[in-house]
């Protein structure tokens, strides 16, 4: 389990001005220590095939003859998961889907903290829509839509590990 580090919520919101697209906070960290320690981040010339110009990681993926981007496909694997098993609750779900495949948000939260967090940041990290949400077994839940190419890699591998088939387009 990685540890949790606390800081206040004004250096939160410097850290959020110098995240891009669906970065986590711990890849915004990483980007300001490989600058202030001098490393050149380049990305191999796998990652550089499907970065847009603005270097997003456009990347799609098939999933149940759907094409997807990586917040859409995991929001559809999860809906798939609940969907053939309609009883499981949250601490079941959390089992199939660790918090650490996502990294520090995790790949699912409870509706109101997903809310709460849109309301006090302003951003949207879940899907939040009446029609994005989740209903388990004993609450509602909010997939995250903090995706990019350090995490969505972990998603794929529990997803297949549990017989579901997504391959990249």
């Amino acid at each position: 389990m990685s540890p949790v580090i606390r800081v206040p919520s004004n250096i939160y919101s410097r850290l959020e001005r110098h995240a891009k697209g669906f970065d986590t906070p711990a890849s915004v960290i990483e980007k300001l220590l490989n600058h202030y320690e001098g490393i050149d981040p380049s990305p191999s010339h796998e990652e550089t095939d499907q970065v847009a110009p603005n270097d997003r990681d456009i990347k799609k993926y098939d999933f149940n003859e759907q094409t997807y981007g990586k917040g859409r496909l995991v929001l559809a694997v999860v809906k798939e998961y609940t969907s053939n098993n309609p009883h499981t609750s949250f601490n079941e779900l959390l089992e199939i889907f660790p918090k650490n495949i996502q990294g520090s948000t995790g790949v699912f939260s409870h509706q109101e903290d997903a809310q709460d967090i849109y309301e006090r940041t302003g951003h949207k990290r879940h899907f939040i829509k009446p029609n994005e949400l989740i209903q388990l077994s004993d609450c509602v839940i909010a997939v995250s839509a903090e995706w990019g190419r350090s995490n969505i890699n972990n998603l794929i591998q529990q997803a297949q590990s549990i017989g579901y088939t997504i391959s990249p387009v």
